[in-house]
């Protein structure tokens, strides 16, 4: 439709539009980064992960995501899939599949082919959108808004690679800090039906799904005919259960009919991604000389991390649809109760693990209980 305001005419475009088959192969591939990623916190150093190291591998979730995601809202608001689209995603997948099996907690030698990997998405999106700027129509304010950003983000890598490590280290946290949060507090009159949230929805819920297969082929490793243990078998029935609960809430109660720009849907999911790659690096360490308070508090992170990123999106349910506060004492109880057997019995892994298995049961069946009453 069109609405006129003085002698302004402005055109309000929401498309249908579904994921297409080359957006599964793009998302494929930066899971696959993030995995990598996650192998940074996977080999305990004296029985812990040391406080650099995690920050190594929270960081470089964060970037890679929001490399993800700069392409993601161009292909959501203006994508046509083209030729130069296309082109575009090839370049992006191939440097993040280099940028991923580049990386390692040596970030001297790091330094050079993590940050012209950057450049080169960052430049390559860049571009998508200036060409829409020049195109003047529908969204040219967002599409110039989006480019500055990734022009400064540039820029700043550009002065990264020529002052050098020593000092470019630094001007590239300040970069990558600018890269995750300027979309937010770089202040432009954003056109909401510009999003189609149903897409941006359904982008993230796919990412997520993704992430979760990988986590079962991680713990494929551990079903050994030779050596049985229950371990793997909780594992994977735990990692079903939190794919259920996120399932009901996200896919089945969130309506994707919604004007939005999105931002909480698009950073609650960072961190509950990083949060259930937290998860998975807890059973890799089950088997490593890992101090077992340190273990249960690892394990508490991430799974406090997954339900709070997860409860967050609550923010896009109806009124009818909304947890009461009756259902989140529910929960907090049973995340209370849970955590605290977990960490009384910490010398007892096997006591820990049904309790978690408890607590995503639990959790689960209080999400479903809603869904069924509003279904039914």
């Amino acid at each position: 439709y069109i609405n006129i305001k003085g002698d302004c005419i402005k055109m309000s475009l929401i498309k249908e539009r579904k994921v297409e088959n080359i957006e599964l192969f793009y998302d494929l591939i930066f899971v696959y980064a993030i995995s990598k990623i996650s192998g940074l916190i996977h080999h305990p150093n004296n029985g812990i992960i040391e406080p650099w190291t995690f920050i190594s591998f929270i960081m470089a979730s964060l970037v890679v995501l929001q490399e993800w995601l700069y392409l993601t809202n161009y292909l959501n608001r203006f994508g046509t899939f083209n030729l130069k689209e296309i082109i575009i995603m090839c370049i992006n997948m191939g440097t993040a599949i280099y940028l991923s099996n580049s990386i390692n907690l040596d970030w001297v030698q790091n330094y050079y082919p993590f940050n012209i990997s950057m450049m080169i998405m960052s430049s390559s999106v860049a571009f998508l959108y200036h060409c829409q700027v020049m195109k003047k129509d529908f969204g040219e304010k967002e599409a110039v808004h989006a480019r500055n950003v990734l022009l400064i983000v540039v820029t700043l890598l550009i002065i990264c690679l020529i002052t050098g490590s020593h000092i470019g280290m630094f001007i590239g946290i300040v970069t990558y800090i600018s890269g995750i949060f300027l979309p937010i507090v770089y202040r432009v009159q954003f056109d909401r039906n510009i999003t189609n949230f149903g897409h941006l929805k359904e982008r993230f819920e796919l990412l997520t799904i993704l992430f979760f297969g990988e986590m079962i082929v991680t713990i494929t490793q551990y079903f050994d005919v030779r050596h049985f243990s229950i371990y793997p078998f909780i594992a994977f029935i735990t990692i079903f259960f939190l794919f259920e609960t996120y399932t009901v809430l996200v896919n089945k109660m969130i309506n994707p009919d919604q004007t939005t720009r999105g931002l909480i849907l698009m950073y609650s999911h960072f961190f509950l991604l990083i949060s259930l790659g937290i998860i998975i690096s807890s059973w890799n360490l089950i088997g490593q000389d890992t101090n077992k308070t340190f273990l249960i508090i690892f394990y508490i992170i991430g799974y406090t991390g997954f339900y709070l990123m997860l409860f967050v999106n609550g923010i896009y349910l109806e009124k009818e649809k909304r947890l009461d506060k009756k259902a989140f004492l529910e929960i907090s109880g049973v995340l209370i109760f849970s955590f605290g057997v977990m960490f009384i019995f910490r010398q007892n892994l096997i006591i820990g693990e049904f309790s978690i298995l408890f607590m995503t049961f639990s959790i689960l069946l209080i999400i479903t209980g809603k869904y069924m009453k509003i279904k039914f």
